[in-house]
């Protein structure tokens, strides 16, 4: 099998270590015995996409390799975490490097992108080989990882500082002066995402953390900034592709509109948009208050607890619902046809919170209602909130049992014990389903539609997976499953049942694996 992955951190846990190589590993048996409360780390830490793994895939792999530099703010949550490691692993997450990234004496660019994270690929020509135009014509090496770039974040181009606010924002000379840098030596840094998990100068972000304390993390702007439109206008200059993830809703909606000609600040010659490792909510936004459970004003942010949606077309089985997240780092409907019809790709993230599925093992499942609907929280900010607009007479009014997962529903799911491997897979295959249909109810073809869509796994041992599909070994499980199983789901279901017999289900697979991140990643490089 050949296989293709938009966003991925062979090497991160790698890069936080007192001494060691790109070689060593960090795994679930070098975490401590834990409190209830942290049963999920052991699972967060395994999430592999280790080089000795790619091994498995003889025929030749394509990555795109993540540069990206810890923000201040998560660097200081991440150090009580240490606890949680052996004491003989704890130099595997070092406390004075994330000290001196708190305090920016540990720079973004030069120390974390360059000297800790590229040249550790670069250094490792035996194992990695960065990709030309000529890999292209000559084809594949199958016996190295073939690599891309992506940045996550364009807080990782800046040195000067590493927070904004009280008077601070990232240059954006230092941005694309850094970024120009990169590609004067050739490398293919084929998408930026203009930010990451903390508040940014260029545009708002999504929340999108957890496991720490939120408050650092909220989002407070409110959506596209100048600065972020000129950072944009130089990635469409030099042919780079903006990465929609981690944006917020509004910085999304902005920036399309922004493309399309339209708002104060349109743009010129842009290149598609992506959204590299993501996941949806499953409806549009204007129906999203619908399925709100609670919203309420938490200082500068709107707190939003959103009961998950049943989809009640797209279910197989009475007991074993998948649900989408909700939440506002996901991608909805018009976005996912925009993207498309823009020439766009999406990469579908394997973070099991991202793509919906939660057990009753998880923190808050319950939700803060009356405990009977299961709820993922959200925070938006309060200046987005009021340019949002949103219908709050639409608040509440699918929140029942016969169109949200109920905790009882929950539960049942749990104890059919011989179903589980099943609602794991239908998770994802409920994402597949929703995008093809989405695209359809759009207008586009499916001969279109499935040209558009590859894997994004953020496999990282930050994310959180799913437990019969902990990491990259286990992609060629989940093909083998979708070329044997998906056309048999989709049959099942009321509105796919119309059109599923157009589905080449065998074409589809090779697309989503391999064929489309392929050709996407060779027409940039032959540009």
């Amino acid at each position: 099998m050949q296989y293709f992955d938009f966003h991925t951190h062979p090497i991160l846990k790698q890069l936080f270590s007192e001494s060691g190589t790109v070689t060593d590993m960090l795994g679930r048996n070098e975490v401590k015995v834990l409190q209830s409360q942290c049963t999920d780390i052991p699972n967060i830490i395994q999430s592999q996409i280790h080089p000795s793994q790619l091994g498995n895939y003889a025929e030749g792999v394509l990555l795109g390799i993540v540069l990206y530099s810890m923000e201040s703010y998560l660097a200081a949550e991440v150090i009580p975490l240490r606890q949680h490691l052996r004491a003989g692993s704890q130099h595997k997450l070092s406390e004075p490097l994330l000290k001196k990234i708190v305090r920016n004496e540990y720079k973004a660019y030069t120390d974390f992108l360059i000297n800790r994270t590229l040249n550790a690929y670069l250094d490792n020509s035996d194992i990695f080989n960065v990709v030309t135009r000529d890999t292209f014509a000559n084809g594949l090496r199958t016996d190295r990882i073939n690599i891309f770039f992506v940045v996550e974040g364009c807080h990782s181009f800046v040195d000067s500082v590493n927070r904004t606010g009280n008077g601070q924002f990232f240059p954006v000379s230092e941005i694309v002066g850094n970024l120009d840098q990169l590609l004067a030596r050739g490398l293919p840094i084929l998408a930026v995402n203009l930010t990451h998990m903390q508040q940014s100068s260029l545009c708002n972000h999504a929340f999108g953390i957890q496991l720490t304390d939120p408050k650092p993390f909220f989002p407070t702007g409110n959506g596209m900034e100048p600065d972020g439109y000129a950072v944009a206008q130089a990635l469409f200059d030099r042919g780079i592709h903006p990465d929609l993830k981690h944006m917020s809703y509004k910085s999304r909606r902005d920036l399309m509109r922004a493309v399309d000609g339209e708002g104060d600040t349109p743009l010129h010659s842009p290149v598609p948009l992506l959204c590299s490792h993501a996941g949806f909510t499953g409806i549009p936004f204007e129906v999203w208050p619908e399925y709100a459970a609670l919203i309420r004003a938490e200082g500068p942010v709107v707190r939003v607890e959103m009961a998950k949606t049943l989809s009640a077309e797209s279910m197989p089985s009475p007991i074993c619902t998948p649900t989408f997240n909700m939440s506002t780092i996901n991608l909805f409907d018009e976005e996912i046809a925009w993207i498309v019809s823009h020439g766009g790709m999406i990469g579908l993230s394997m973070d099991r919170r991202i793509l919906g599925y939660v057990d009753p093992f998880d923190a808050d499942v319950d939700g803060r209602l009356d405990g009977d609907f299961v709820v993922d929280t959200d925070f938006i900010s309060l200046a987005e909130w009021d340019e949002l607009q949103i219908d709050l007479g639409k608040y509440r009014s699918k929140v029942d049992a016969d169109h949200c997962l109920t905790v009882a529903r929950l539960k049942k799911n749990w104890e059919e014990q011989g179903m589980l491997e099943r609602w794991y897979y239908d998770h994802i295959f409920l994402h597949l389903k929703h995008f093809l249909q989405t695209c359809l109810r759009a207008g586009i073809p499916l001969d279109t539609s499935i040209r558009h869509i590859t894997i994004g796994s953020d496999f990282d041992g930050l994310i959180n997976p799913f437990i019969t599909m902990p990491g990259v070994r286990d992609m060629e499980r989940l093909k083998r499953t979708i070329r044997n199983e998906f056309k048999v789901y989709l049959s099942q279901l009321e509105d796919a049942s119309a059109w599923c017999d157009d589905l080449d289900v065998a074409q589809f697979a090779e697309n989503l694996f391999f064929e489309n991140g392929y050709r996407f990643v060779k027409d940039f490089m032959e540009r």
